[in-house]
């Protein structure tokens, strides 16, 4: 595998060598063939000035003897008198002193008058050769006579006057070739190109080949293929023009090819050496390093198995890796440490130590058994929020933990469990049989939490909610024990209650809130006339007309059960959901009055709205795009909040309400008279209208009391300048004494029940029509 590092670092160290070969290799290749080529060039060189030397010293040689011969006196009386044995006698006697192989006498035409060798072989006209050789006096030239090639020299016998001409020459065979080899080094060889005349060293050619091109293209095979025999040159000799004599010097290239290779193959022995040493020495290396990084991963496997104490026991290594496994040792230590911590942390609540939720599940899982009964006890603090906003955070933790340590010493004593499973709910489990009688057991609880604390020398009080569950009585499954416990705390908080035992069938109606709840969340997904909008009209004492209506939402489900709005709307407050269902309702309405408004029906709609919907960042700007998009007034838009919701979100709350009033919606406050307003609260708040409870109109034609204050609350109204509407009409002396003390607007049942706006519109009809 070569994503192995051991392969890799033999395999780059092998690389390493093998590409130092190559390229050593190929630069000695270059150079000696560089080398190689500078060097037969050289000698070739040094054979041409030897060649140059060899044919100046016969030049000198054959003009001297050709100067005597001319310059003899008896010679020339012997040519003038065509004494022809005498003259034949003096050629042969001074060619053989001057080892001459060629002396011819000429007459004036070119004719032979004698020779030293046998006149038969000279038959032919040799004015035209004389006639070339008078051009270049006292120059030798190479000329082919007789089929051979001969180096002469041409010089005039003059008595004073030219009366012949002497040509004197050295024959040029296959020895003289061999006698310059032998003082250059270089193969020779004399060639007349025109005539077929080879004289050289080599062996001659084929007489079917020419001589130059043999000599050129002459290969032989070699180890890396086939290569020329030999480097050559050519260099021009004096001869006749029509006849060309050329010597071609040539370097046998045999031997450097043969000593290159040897050198070569050499090299490639002392390079397979190198690579072979290379690679024992880059294993041996890489095996050093590896084993001990192999001995890490051992090390690391072990530790991801959370085996940290596990130590390898090796040969003895570098510095360097026993540091590294020093490191790595320490390193598991600390990640074991830390792992304890995170795996603490995971578990228990960093504030009091307590199990989590997470791992309580888990504990009481295990713990149950069913030959044993244990007893669930949710403890919820309240007000702790108070506390923290008044006290600060700081004061709240510490209340959370002096809270944990009590109920740490009631439980371990008994020897229970116990986890904080919400900012301020704690869950505790013991055996019930710990206890002498249940019920005592959890009073004493409740009695030690409920004593006095001191946190930071401040006398602090707490208040608690307590939900009782008991195992296998009210379940055997962890999960659905937990579950039922809260549903018990939150119980006892919503029935303000200190302790509330589980009883059979709460949690079966805690399930059907959830299917509620998701029903209600696709009832306004599919808005498929589930859920619907009535109105109940609102009438204006002064004109005695119907101006102003309340939207109330309805919810009939899918199997024709109706939902009370106050059970379907506290769900939606709880899990959330309230802005979603109040952006339908929005959105229904406005769209609503957009239509009457077509239809030349001019009704205010009250919107209810919550807490949550008035917190929500995005509730101004919808209701503002669903106006435009309706192209409706914001002043026939009524926004109705409680009290409650106003107190529990004053500083918030008057904002967003100030925002709302800025583009002209009016702000109504419902419910007044049954919640906490104060009148300095009141007079800072941005609102329009006062909706006086229904309590206080009920029984108003029966109730002085009620008079009172229902005279009292629309004079206060009207002197803040706000007006007021009286909700809960149901009899006409109600809706008398409402007139008497000027309410602005009459509301109930007395006038109409909530109606379908189709039925509302016929409604107004036959109202109107009757009054």
């Amino acid at each position: 595998m070569t994503n192995n590092l051991r392969n890799r670092i033999t395999i780059l160290c092998v690389g390493l060598v093998l590409l130092t070969t190559v390229v050593s290799l190929l630069s000695f290749w270059w150079s000696t063939s560089k080398f190689q080529e500078e060097k037969v060039n050289q000698d070739i060189s040094v054979a041409q000035n030897v060649y140059k030397q060899y044919l100046n010293s016969k030049e000198n040689l054959l003009l001297t003897a050709a100067k005597v011969l001319t310059s003899d006196f008896g010679f020339k009386q012997a040519v003038a008198t065509r004494d022809a044995a005498t003259i034949s006698s003096v050629l042969y006697n001074h060619s053989q002193r001057i080892n001459a192989d060629l002396m011819l006498l000429l007459d004036l035409s070119g004719q032979l008058i004698s020779t030293n060798d046998d006149e038969d072989n000279f038959t032919d006209n040799l004015q035209p050769l004389m006639s070339e050789l008078l051009t270049n006096a006292e120059r030798s030239s190479f000329v082919v006579l007789n089929g051979q090639l001969y180096q002469v020299i041409l010089l005039p016998v003059k008595t004073p006057r030219t009366i012949a001409y002497s040509l004197v020459g050295f024959k040029v065979t296959s020895n003289v070739a061999s006698e310059l080899k032998s003082l250059t080094g270089m193969e020779v060889s004399f060639i007349a190109i025109a005539d077929s005349v080879v004289k050289t060293s080599l062996v001659a050619p084929p007489a079917n080949l020419q001589p130059v091109n043999y000599f050129n293209s002459k290969t032989t095979s070699r180890f890396f293929g086939d290569y020329l025999v030999y480097k050559n040159r050519e260099i021009e000799l004096p001869a006749l023009q029509a006849h060309p004599v050329i010597i071609l010097l040539s370097a046998d290239l045999t031997q450097s090819y043969r000593d290159f290779e040897q050198l070569f193959i050499t090299l490639i022995i002392l390079a397979i050496l190198t690579l072979i040493v290379g690679v024992v020495t880059s294993s041996l290396l890489a095996n050093n390093l590896t084993t001990p990084l192999s001995q890490l991963a051992v090390v690391a496997k072990q530790f991801a198995k959370g085996n940290y104490n596990f130590e390898f026991k090796g040969s003895k290594q570098s510095s360097e890796i026993a540091t590294l496994m020093d490191a790595f040792h320490n390193m598991g230590s600390d990640i074991n440490e830390r792992e304890q911590q995170i795996s603490y942390q995971a578990r228990h609540d960093a504030l009091t130590g307590f199990y989590n939720r997470s791992a309580m599940l888990e504990m009481l899982a295990k713990q149950l058994n069913k030959s044993t009964a244990h007893t669930l006890v949710a403890i919820d603090i309240k007000g702790l929020r108070h506390i923290n906003d008044k006290l600060g955070p700081r004061i709240g933790d510490k209340c959370l933990k002096a809270v944990a340590h009590r109920i740490r010493e009631f439980s371990e004593e008994l020897g229970g469990f116990h986890a904080r499973i919400g900012g301020d709910e704690f869950l505790t489990v013991f055996p019930a049989g710990a206890v002498s009688e249940f019920k005592r057991g959890i009073i004493a609880l409740m009695a030690q939490l409920q004593a006095g604390y001191t946190i930071q020398n401040l006398k602090i009080n707490l208040r608690f909610s307590v939900g009782v569950v008991q195992y296998p009585l009210h379940g055997e499954q962890a999960e659905d024990l937990i579950r039922r416990v809260l549903i018990a705390v939150e119980s006892a908080t919503s029935h303000h209650q200190n302790i509330h035992y589980y009883q059979q069938g709460e949690d079966e109606a805690h399930l059907e809130r959830l299917v509620m709840l998701d029903e209600l969340k696709q009832a306004i997904s599919d808005d498929d006339g589930q859920l619907f909008m009535t109105y109940q009209p609102k009438l204006n004492m002064k004109i005695q007309k119907v101006d102003k209506v309340e939207s109330l939402i309805r919810w009939q489900r899918k199997d024709g059960s109706w939902v009370s709005p106050e059970v379907f709307i506290d769900l939606a407050e709880q899990s959330g959901l309230i802005v979603e269902l109040t952006a339908w309702v929005v959105n229904t309405v406005i769209a609503q009055v957009a239509a009457w408004q077509q239809k030349g029906i001019h009704l205010q709609a009250a919107i209810n709205v919550s807490a949550q919907d008035i917190a929500f960042a995005g509730f101004h700007s919808s209701l503002v795009r669903t106006l435009k998009k309706h192209k409706v007034n914001p002043a026939l838009i009524t926004i109705e909040l409680t009290e409650r919701d106003m107190i529990e979100n004053e500083e918030k709350g008057i904002i967003a309400l100030e925002n709302l009033k800025a583009i002209g919606v009016k702000i109504s406050l419902d419910d007044y008279g049954v919640g906490q307003t104060s009148l300095g609260r009141l007079k800072m708040l941005p609102i329009d209208e006062l909706k006086l409870d229904k309590c206080f109109i009920l029984k108003l034609d029966e109730s002085q009391k009620d008079q009172f204050i229902v005279q009292s609350s629309i004079t206060l109204g009207h002197q803040l300048g706000f007006s007021v509407v009286a909700e809960g009409v149901e009899t006409a002396g109600t809706l008398t004494l409402l007139k008497q003390m000027q309410c602005d607007h009459a509301q109930g049942y007395y006038l109409s029940r909530p109606l379908k706006a189709e039925l509302l519109e016929q409604w107004l009809e036959e109202y109107d029509g009757v009054h």
